[in-house]
């Protein structure tokens, strides 16, 4: 193949063999949990985390059995608070993980959704403020959001872990608590990226609640035991945003199944994927023609991404996808594109876990998330052209190699590093 290509067999051995290292893995997660756990292992369910149709975390390779907090305190019962369960996005899954690396058992929340969320939360006992008619409306209900967030209590255990992209942190807490940041609220510290999906009414609504909205914030992220942040990127925002700093613990990452189905609908041999909600910092449009420019046809997965459906041009939309589609997308995509702002850039992780390299906009989270000349591609800059050239280098990049990488952002690490953090807010309190 042209320009330094691998060939595709040799890609698609390389990738077999990867499948063939997750399979014993998972074989070695079954011995040492004794099958004992009873892990529900179901099929593809509704709803939509970067456009897929949700599975627990938990029935995920590699995935290590539950675990107590590191050597330090007798921190037992850990509460675990999260802004709204509403949708499966990278921070529910997040917290998703927690529920099965810290073996927690209840989650404090504004709102819940059982059914357009992650199933691991059906195990646990989920205590939410909005009445469950109203859950699916939370984004509506901006302006009583603060207000409701400061009666919702957090007590009656040792310690609270906090995942908060806004809310979480604003909660009443009788007990001492560190905060996961995934990043400052968008809307009070980014508002432009949020504003450019409201109405004139909505946003000017915003304009004019923010100076309150920004004071409230403040003052409850200062509350708090310790701050935690996503990303370095993230960790930047939250100096400036509340003058305070972090600890940057990264997110866990995991393969997205243990199980390959190929979508509905063909896909040629040799194409790109961006995986993206409908958000307009995603800038999805970019992707979709550096893509085209780089002579790649491009699967967009996402809510939404049906609108962009044009086969004859190489536009591949393929909506909300169940997690075997999108392993079995990673695995034979020949590039996975980012051209979004991202505070920390999951996707390009989890396609890296399939040897699936990355050719992504030099900024924000994929500073972190993608190693050029390792597990793909940064472009010079933020235009059609550069993002096409990033994409020729990422498809020369060894799968093996982009796996290893992507190994590096491993559960456990995470589960471990939080726990030491945690011990040291605990002894402070």
């Amino acid at each position: 193949m042209a320009g330094g290509v691998p060939p595709r067999g040799t890609r698609s051995d390389a990738r077999a063999e990867i499948a063939a290292e997750h399979a014993r893995g998972r074989a070695a997660v079954r011995r040492a949990r004794g099958d004992s756990e009873g892990v529900a292992r179901g099929g593809p369910r509704s709803g939509e985390r970067e456009g897929r149709a949700p599975r627990s975390p938990v029935d995920r390779a590699e995935c290590g059995a539950p675990r107590a907090l590191a050597e330090g305190p007798n921190v037992t019962d850990l509460v675990l608070a999260h802004d709204y369960l509403v949708q499966v996005g990278g921070a529910e899954r997040v917290v998703a993980d927690w529920v099965e690396g810290f073996g927690s058992k209840r989650v404090v929340t504004l709102a819940y959704r059982p059914e357009t969320t992650f199933d691991a939360f059906r195990r646990v006992d989920v205590r939410a403020s909005i009445p469950a008619g109203l859950a699916g409306q939370v984004e509506r209900m901006l302006p009583a959001l603060p207000a409701i967030a400061a009666r919702t209590t957090v007590a009656g255990g040792d310690v609270a872990l906090v995942s908060s992209s806004g809310w979480a942190h604003r909660f009443r807490f009788e007990i001492p608590h560190v905060v996961y940041v995934h990043s400052p609220a968008r809307w009070l510290y980014a508002a432009d990226d949020y504003r450019m999906r409201l109405s004139a009414v909505r946003r000017a609504g915003l304009t004019v609640s923010t100076p309150i909205l920004r004071s409230g914030d403040r003052e409850a992220m200062a509350r708090a035991a310790a701050i935690v942040a996503n990303s370095e990127v993230t960790r930047e925002r939250i100096r400036s945003a509340y003058g305070l700093e972090s600890t940057v613990v990264h997110p866990p990452v995991q393969p997205v199944s243990d199980r390959s189905t190929p979508p509905a609908r063909d896909l040629p041999d040799a194409f790109a994927v961006v995986v993206a909600r409908d958000r307009g910092y995603k800038n999805v449009p970019l992707a979709v023609d550096a893509a085209r420019e780089a002579g790649l046809a491009i699967a967009v997965v996402g809510a939404g991404s049906e609108s962009l459906d044009d086969p004859g041009a190489g536009v591949h939309g393929l909506g909300r996808v169940s997690d075997d589609e999108l392993c079995w997308v990673y695995r034979h995509a020949a590039v996975v594109v980012g051209a979004g702002r991202e505070d920390f850039g999951l996707t390009v992780l989890e396609a890296a876990l399939e040897g699936t390299p990355a050719a992504t906009v030099a900024a924000g989270g994929y500073l972190e998330t993608v190693r050029p000349g390792v597990s793909g591609a940064h472009a010079a800059s933020a235009t059609v052209a550069d993002l096409a050239e990033a994409i020729r280098v990422a498809r020369t990049a060894d799968p093996s190699d982009v796996r290893e990488w992507g190994l590096a952002f491993r559960r456990d690490a995470h589960v471990d590093r939080l726990s030491s953090l945690i011990d040291e807010a605990v002894r402070r309190a």
